[in-house]
């Protein structure tokens, strides 16, 4: 008698996904109207997340996140440059961000969607405007003589929604998670790294005592996306709730609360202040889970490789 019921079961599912397919804004709204989500939430409720601090050992820093399904690594490789003459106690952050063929339905081979770049986009301001994020005076080994430079690379393997609030939190643990080797001075008066170091060859004498150990942040920005549906407020959409909407904004915060910049990723109306006062409130919310998880990850990072996290 099982049989009946597990193909019944079978053709019920098929049939949900179907009606999904054809009609997304009626089947939205039957979950709505009960107010929850397809995936169960409540409309206020964010995505389970977790961390992956040092996932990949091959660079110098790095991190897995997941918010739900949406899935973003972050690896940080440094490399000793001779700095600019215009800023010769700076050193050098490049980033870029890659999406995996497989991880949108939106994705053409050769021509990325538009959000990719809007997320780099968003992601360099948010790191490197005021100067203060990402403190580049913490790259220089010698002023006008050396500096390291990171590349900061992302790339988003699944984009189920709320990408830049992802690639923010694998951004921040990646660079929090890279340790940069010592750096000693040859007789030809290079300057090299030393050691076990990942960036790094061997060597010990005329190690440089000022050289960095770390990267410095002065601000850690992370974002929470909200977006509007039928007067409904959700709080991290998946995909398919951010192409149904009729407003997306991520709001970023800095550590003390403060706004670091509001953005506008999709829909066709404007978020109105009651709106954006509730994203905020939500946004501060979250930064609290988010950073929790993120020491929780680094410090468990740091004992995997003789406390240095």
């Amino acid at each position: 008698m099982a049989a009946p019921s597990t193909t019944a079961t079978a053709s019920d599912d098929i049939d949900a996904e179907a009606f999904k397919r054809l009609y997304p804004e009626q089947y939205y709204d039957r979950f709505l109207s009960e107010g929850v989500r397809p995936d169960g939430r409540p409309l206020g409720r964010a995505r389970a997340v977790t961390i992956g601090a040092g996932a990949i050992t091959s660079v110098d820093g790095s991190a897995l996140v997941k918010v739900g399904r949406t899935t973003v690594l972050a690896g940080v490789r440094l490399e000793i440059i001779r700095p600019d003459e215009m800023s010769p106690s700076l050193g050098q952050l490049a980033l870029s961000v890659e999406l995996a063929p497989f991880s949108s339905q939106e994705y053409r081979p050769g021509r990325p969607p538009d959000h990719v770049s809007v997320i780099t986009q968003h992601l360099t301001t948010a790191l490197l405007s005021g100067g203060d994020a990402v403190e580049l005076t913490s790259l220089c080994i010698a002023q006008g003589k050396a500096a390291w430079r990171a590349s900061l690379d992302l790339y988003v393997l699944d984009a189920d929604g709320c990408v830049l609030d992802a690639a923010l939190l694998a951004v921040l643990a990646a660079l929090r998670n890279t340790r940069i080797p010592p750096v000693r001075t040859t007789r030809e008066g290079h300057y090299v790294a030393v050691g076990g170091g990942r960036a790094g060859d061997a060597g010990g004498e005329g190690i440089i005592e000022s050289s960095p150990m770390a990267m410095q942040l002065g601000r850690c920005p992370l974002g929470l996306t909200c977006c509007l549906y039928r007067g409904h407020l959700l709080v991290d959409p998946t995909a398919d709730e951010e192409r149904l909407a009729e407003c997306c904004v991520s709001v970023v915060l800095d550590q003390h609360g403060r706004l670091q910049g509001v953005y506008k990723l999709g829909g066709k109306v404007l978020a109105d202040a009651g709106t954006l006062v509730k994203c905020t409130e939500a946004a501060r919310l979250r930064y609290r889970e988010l950073s929790g998880l993120m020491e929780l990850s680094l410090g468990q990072a740091a004992k995997g490789t003789g406390g240095n996290g």
